[in-house]
């Protein structure tokens, strides 16, 4: 039996039911807006199956633990705690929530409490009964609509590049962007990525002599911020894409775009061939491949030099990757290269921990994850399959001796 669409749903609701998802949903946005877009994010925060779960309430006195933000919300519209498990559990039912118990220390001591998150089935629900949309995700390696439109700020004001302070009254479009949006432009944190907008000083006005200094010239200088080459290939390759994505916003289409740009958002939409790795342990392969031509090894980099000079066993360990979970949090992706079905793409090496520069730190052995003579041959076979799919991941040149593992015997 199908299930009813969201919209029947909340129409099977009552009043009472109706509230108390509606609390739970924007409780629930709340925390998405605080921990994707709320704050600078420095670090990999928690992921969603953590800051989804909310408190609903605490199994105490009021006066003592007070109220969560669910329970203000309830009374704010009339609804109490009497009755709230049998609401609770109709939601649940339903498939709209999902509810736990567990324990919370607080300073007085262990408090039951419960938990409450929403389904996508709840979302989905909440947001036909309340008239809200999805918001749109852009796809991987696309800007979202605000940086989008500072990109396009930077592309209109041509080779001369625009000053970074704009004066009280500037207009809209005429605006330098802001420090947060070139922030995020000049210091783009996908790996290996080279910066869309970079900000330097520039000589403006004539010369002049310097009062302290006779005979010696001085310039007025001014910090201007331009687009940069990888900026514009990003501008040309997608303006058609954020066309279809951000309509609002003003982006000139140029008559001659380069080979390779892209139509709109369905060339986006590219489907995986078989045989070739997922996003987390492609991210993992490329880190390590990097890592490998560039002969890198964080146990050799951080050697402290009062230790001595490198023993030949450090200097002998395969260059590599010593976290993976610094480079995707996915813990199943070093597996998907050591059990790869055509052959190991990767292979684990073990370092006693005194070699490593903190080897208190290490309770047990380290290991590092080194690249195999397969795994550059599948590397280098299928690249240009891998930079079309994954394409905001920024993926070395393969060796032309690598082509030749792939026919090795």
């Amino acid at each position: 039996m199908p299930r009813p669409a969201p919209v029947d749903l909340w129409a099977e609701l009552n009043a009472r039911q109706q509230i108390y998802l509606t609390a739970i949903y924007n409780a629930d946005q709340n925390a998405e807006a605080w921990n994707k877009g709320g704050a600078f994010d420095w670090g990999q925060g928690p992921p969603a199956s953590e800051w989804r779960w909310q408190t609903f309430c605490l199994k105490a006195s009021k006066d003592l633990v007070g109220r969560t933000d669910i329970q203000h919300a309830l009374d704010a519209k009339g609804e109490h705690d009497q009755g709230a498990g049998s609401s609770l559990a109709a939601l649940r039912r339903r498939g709209l929530i999902e509810t736990m118990e567990d324990d919370v220390l607080t300073v007085l001591g262990w408090i039951p409490r419960v938990r409450v998150k929403l389904t996508t089935l709840g979302r989905a629900t909440a947001r036909a009964g309340l008239g809200h949309t999805a918001p749109k995700s852009p796809p991987r390696g696309l800007l979202s609509e605000w940086l989008w439109s500072n990109l396009v700020r930077l592309y209109k004001a041509g080779p001369g590049g625009m000053p970074t302070e704009s004066p009280r009254g500037t207009p809209y479009e005429e605006r330098a962007p802001s420090h947060k949006a070139l922030l995020f432009l000049e210091n783009d944190q996908r790996q290996g990525k080279q910066p869309l907008a970079k900000s330097k000083p520039v000589n403006v006005g004539e010369p002049y002599e310097s009062p302290l200094s006779p005979g010696h010239l001085c310039y007025r200088t001014e910090y201007r911020v331009y687009l940069t080459d990888a900026g514009r290939e990003h501008y040309l390759r997608h303006v058609r894409c954020y066309a279809e994505l951000w309509p609002d916003v003003e982006a000139p289409v140029p008559e001659e775009l380069p080979e390779g740009a892209h139509a709109g958002l369905d060339d986006h939409k590219v489907r995986k061939p078989r045989g070739l790795l997922a996003r987390a342990p492609y991210l993992l392969l490329v880190a390590i491949v990097r890592n490998d031509l560039d002969g890198r090894l964080w146990i050799r980099k951080e050697w402290s030099p009062y230790r001595g000079e490198l023993s030949a066993e450090l200097k002998a360990l395969p260059s590599g990757i010593t976290h993976p979970n610094q480079i995707t949090r996915s813990a199943t992706a070093p597996a998907k290269l050591l059990q790869f079905q055509g052959g190991p793409l990767a292979t684990e090496t073990t370092v006693d921990r005194w070699l490593c520069p903190y080897p208190q730190s290490y309770p047990e052995a380290l290991k590092i994850l080194h690249v195999t003579d397969a795994g550059r041959a599948h590397y280098a076979a299928h690249l240009k399959t891998y930079r079309s799919l994954y394409e905001d991941v920024a993926a070395p040149d393969a060796p032309e001796e690598w082509a030749a593992l792939s026919t090795a015997p």
